[in-house]
């Protein structure tokens, strides 16, 4: 039984590590996600603008949207995802963000403080 602990845990720790090593290549092999990235929030959509890039994706495309502590966590799919730090919020900005996110009717897991 020990044998078969110590097999799971090696290959959980293998899985950590492949993960960060996979999740650390795609970030620096896509230039678009290294750029300063600014958001427009709209009642219609959300803009996303960079040095090399501007697009956006309405509200009723979203798949879903979490928000953390410090993030808010847009899905376009079940996949991927805009992470948006919150730290650039005002307390108010960030109060009419989750309510253009209820207005949009976007399924949403959102904090209350």
């Amino acid at each position: 039984m020990e044998s078969a602990s110590v097999w799971l845990l090696v290959f959980f720790v293998f899985i950590i590590i492949r993960t960060y090593f996979s999740v650390k290549n795609i970030f620096y092999s896509n230039k678009n996600i290294q750029e300063m990235i600014s958001y427009t929030f709209t009642d219609e959509k959300i803009r996303t603008e960079g040095k090399t890039f501007d697009t956006y994706v309405t509200w009723d495309s979203i798949y879903k949207v979490k928000e953390k502590k410090e993030w808010f966590l847009i899905y376009q799919t079940a996949q991927t995802m805009n992470m948006v730090p919150k730290k650039f919020f005002t307390k108010d900005q960030i109060s009419e963000l989750r309510d253009l996110i209820r207005k949009n009717n976007v399924k949403a897991k959102l904090r209350n403080d």
